[in-house]
């Protein structure tokens, strides 16, 4: 396609699009990538939830991201989602869960994520046709124009799949590196002849402070645990929502402790320390895969630089002495 004197080739177009759509994909990654707010304001959002549950909405708990969205546009999002009719049944389910391990656990959260779902990849597609059709050249056929934006549509698509990906995963890793404290504090307050319920309450009192997600998680299960009927669907809950294996494996040994018997206290301090030894392990594992890992910039950044610093001056010392030098006989 012709702009005035500017000539663009069909591959510089299909790869300017390409990036573009990468570009907002990496963007969305790296702020769900960002440090998440101090204690104080996790600290309000719980306080709210605790509201919401007493209230009977189990799953409406609250995380708010980094901006708020207007009561207008959420409106819209929520009668568009209603009259597309997919909110329901086991599709529901899915979405609410996968929310949930990332903290979102709102129904504005499942409506904004649904209808970014769904329009994400009509919009990407509409722009990515409009600037191929703008940028193209005019002899690109009309069936490879169509064939990029829809490269864009899908691109977008997956792009709220990432971004809650990431949330999950960083979340994550922030309950797996409490956990091991938790445990230590939930077997003092056993061993000092605590109650499930008022021990897990006094956890997530005491936790928040250093580790303010899973002390969010604790706080919903001492809740949970105070008006459900049965225990083990507040620890089903708690497993569900994370996510997590050890986690997991926490809420299997509450369970099988009460309904066994066992001494509670006992249980926790075998399970804790498990978990520290896994996650030295881990560490261990990192450290092991540090010199492999250092191999590529030591060969490509470090060794280049090193040996222009040491044979660099050889160099230019010898190419000055060949150039001055006089062939024999002249």
């Amino acid at each position: 396609m012709n702009i005035g004197s500017l000539e663009i080739p069909m591959e510089q177009l299909v790869v300017l699009a390409a990036s573009a759509a990468a570009f907002i994909i990496v963007l969305v990654i790296w702020k769900s990538l960002l440090e998440p707010k101090p204690e104080s304001s996790r600290l309000k959002d719980l306080k709210s939830r605790r509201e919401q549950l007493r209230e009977g909405l189990l799953a409406s708990g609250t995380k708010p991201g980094n901006s708020e969205v207007s009561a207008a546009s959420m409106s819209f999002m929520r009668k568009v989602v209603d009259r597309a009719n997919v909110l329901k049944g086991d599709v529901a389910k899915d979405v609410a869960d996968k929310l949930a391990r990332a903290g979102m656990r709102t129904k504005d959260a499942m409506v904004a994520y649904t209808f970014f779902k769904g329009a994400l990849p009509f919009v990407g597609g509409a722009v990515g046709l409009i600037l191929i059709n703008m940028f193209a050249p005019d002899d690109m056929p009309y069936v490879q124009r169509v064939f990029a934006a829809l490269i864009i549509a899908v691109m977008m698509f997956f792009g709220p799949d990432l971004y809650v990906r990431q949330l999950s995963k960083k979340r994550q890793k922030l309950l797996q590196k409490g956990l091991p404290d938790a445990l230590d504090l939930l077997v003092v307050c056993a061993q000092a002849g605590l109650s499930l319920d008022s021990a897990i309450g006094r956890v997530a009192k005491e936790i928040a402070f250093s580790s303010a997600v899973v002390g969010e998680e604790f706080s919903l299960t001492a809740l949970e645990l105070g008006f459900l009927p049965e225990r083990k669907q507040a620890m089903e809950n708690l497993k569900n929502r994370t996510g997590l294996k050890d986690i997991a494996a926490v809420c299997t040994t509450l369970i099988q402790s009460e309904k066994y018997g066992t001494p509670l206290a006992y249980a926790l301090k075998v399970l804790s320390a498990e978990f520290r030894r896994e996650r030295l392990m881990r560490a261990e594992e990192k450290a092991a895969q540090l010199p492999a890992i250092m191999t590529l910039p030591l060969a490509l950044f470090i060794l280049p630089v090193l040996f222009m610093v040491v044979i660099g001056p050889a160099i230019i010392n010898a190419t000055a002495s060949f150039g001055n030098a006089k062939l024999p006989g002249k």
